[in-house]
Protein backbone atom coordinates (compact mmCIF):
# COMPACT_ATOMS: atom_id res chain seq x y z
CA UNK A 1 0.00 0.00 0.00
CA UNK A 2 0.80 3.28 -0.82
CA UNK A 3 1.07 6.34 1.70
CA UNK A 4 -1.05 9.48 0.89
CA UNK A 5 0.37 12.93 1.71
CA UNK A 6 4.01 12.40 1.88
CA UNK A 7 4.24 10.79 4.64
CA UNK A 8 6.54 12.55 7.36
CA UNK A 9 6.69 16.03 5.34
CA UNK A 10 2.98 16.03 5.13
CA UNK A 11 2.76 15.61 8.68
CA UNK A 12 5.63 18.61 9.69
CA UNK A 13 3.98 21.09 6.78
CA UNK A 14 0.46 20.07 9.11
CA UNK A 15 2.40 20.35 12.50
CA UNK A 16 4.18 24.05 11.45
CA UNK A 17 -0.21 24.99 9.65
CA UNK A 18 -1.01 23.88 13.30
CA UNK A 19 1.73 25.70 15.15
CA UNK A 20 0.74 28.76 12.99
CA UNK A 21 -2.35 28.90 13.96
CA UNK A 22 -2.02 28.71 17.54
CA UNK A 23 0.71 31.03 17.64
CA UNK A 24 -1.82 33.50 16.08
CA UNK A 25 -4.67 32.50 18.46
CA UNK A 26 -2.03 33.42 21.32
CA UNK A 27 -0.75 36.63 19.54
CA UNK A 28 -4.42 37.96 19.26
CA UNK A 29 -5.22 36.86 23.05
CA UNK A 30 -1.79 38.52 23.59
CA UNK A 31 -3.06 41.71 21.97
CA UNK A 32 -6.56 41.59 23.28
CA UNK A 33 -4.63 41.43 26.75
CA UNK A 34 -2.69 44.33 26.39
CA UNK A 35 -5.38 46.69 24.54
CA UNK A 36 -7.78 45.86 27.70
CA UNK A 37 -6.71 48.30 29.74
CA UNK A 38 -7.08 50.79 27.05
CA UNK A 39 -10.20 49.94 26.27
CA UNK A 40 -11.16 49.90 30.12
CA UNK A 41 -9.76 53.46 30.38
CA UNK A 42 -11.27 54.84 27.31
CA UNK A 43 -14.68 53.33 28.66
CA UNK A 44 -14.00 54.98 32.21
CA UNK A 45 -13.44 57.82 30.47
CA UNK A 46 -16.01 57.96 28.09
CA UNK A 47 -18.96 57.10 31.09
CA UNK A 48 -16.89 60.31 33.31
CA UNK A 49 -16.94 62.58 30.47
CA UNK A 50 -20.78 61.68 30.14
CA UNK A 51 -21.18 61.99 33.86
CA UNK A 52 -20.06 65.13 33.46
CA UNK A 53 -22.16 66.54 30.73
CA UNK A 54 -25.19 65.29 33.17
CA UNK A 55 -24.10 67.49 35.28
CA UNK A 56 -23.68 70.29 33.38
CA UNK A 57 -27.43 69.77 31.87
CA UNK A 58 -28.89 69.57 34.98
CA UNK A 59 -26.67 72.82 35.97
CA UNK A 60 -27.77 74.96 32.73
CA UNK A 61 -31.58 73.47 33.22
CA UNK A 62 -31.57 75.04 36.76
CA UNK A 63 -30.19 78.39 35.95
CA UNK A 64 -32.49 78.44 32.93
CA UNK A 65 -35.48 77.73 35.62
CA UNK A 66 -34.04 80.36 38.18
CA UNK A 67 -33.67 82.96 35.57
CA UNK A 68 -37.32 81.97 34.11
CA UNK A 69 -38.15 82.85 37.61
CA UNK A 70 -36.09 86.21 37.61
CA UNK A 71 -37.42 86.91 34.32
CA UNK A 72 -41.43 86.55 35.51
CA UNK A 73 -40.63 88.74 38.46
CA UNK A 74 -39.08 91.39 36.80
CA UNK A 75 -41.73 91.49 33.94
CA UNK A 76 -44.33 91.90 36.95
CA UNK A 77 -42.68 94.70 38.48
CA UNK A 78 -42.20 96.72 34.64
CA UNK A 79 -45.86 96.10 34.52
CA UNK A 80 -46.93 97.33 38.04
CA UNK A 81 -44.60 100.78 37.12
CA UNK A 82 -45.47 101.03 33.31
CA UNK A 83 -49.21 101.25 35.56
CA UNK A 84 -48.20 103.85 38.12
CA UNK A 85 -46.71 105.58 35.20
CA UNK A 86 -49.51 105.41 33.03
CA UNK A 87 -51.13 106.68 36.46
CA UNK A 88 -48.71 109.77 36.10
CA UNK A 89 -49.48 109.89 32.90
CA UNK A 90 -52.89 111.17 33.48
CA UNK A 91 -52.13 113.40 36.37
CA UNK A 92 -49.88 115.42 34.56
CA UNK A 93 -52.30 115.74 31.69
CA UNK A 94 -55.00 117.15 34.32
CA UNK A 95 -52.56 119.34 35.96
CA UNK A 96 -51.49 120.92 32.57
CA UNK A 97 -55.02 121.07 31.55
CA UNK A 98 -56.15 122.73 34.86
CA UNK A 99 -52.89 125.05 34.15
CA UNK A 100 -53.71 126.04 30.80
CA UNK A 101 -57.72 126.75 32.08
CA UNK A 102 -56.18 128.66 35.42
CA UNK A 103 -53.45 130.69 32.86
CA UNK A 104 -56.83 131.49 30.81
CA UNK A 105 -58.78 132.98 33.13
CA UNK A 106 -55.54 134.93 34.20
CA UNK A 107 -55.34 136.23 30.84
CA UNK A 108 -59.05 136.77 31.11
CA UNK A 109 -59.37 138.62 34.25
CA UNK A 110 -56.10 140.56 33.39
CA UNK A 111 -57.80 141.97 30.37
CA UNK A 112 -60.79 142.85 32.11
CA UNK A 113 -58.73 144.42 34.83
CA UNK A 114 -57.09 146.24 31.90
CA UNK A 115 -60.59 147.69 30.22
CA UNK A 116 -61.97 148.79 33.60
CA UNK A 117 -58.63 150.57 34.79
CA UNK A 118 -58.77 152.76 31.54
CA UNK A 119 -62.80 153.22 31.99
CA UNK A 120 -61.63 155.02 34.88
CA UNK A 121 -59.44 157.62 34.11
CA UNK A 122 -61.89 158.26 31.47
Amino acid sequence: MKRRGGGYGFLVSTLVVVLIVVAAVVLAGLALLALRPRLEARRREREQHRARLAREVAGHREEASTRGSSAADAAREAEAHRRVAADHVAKAQELEDDAARAQRAAAFHEQRARESGEELER
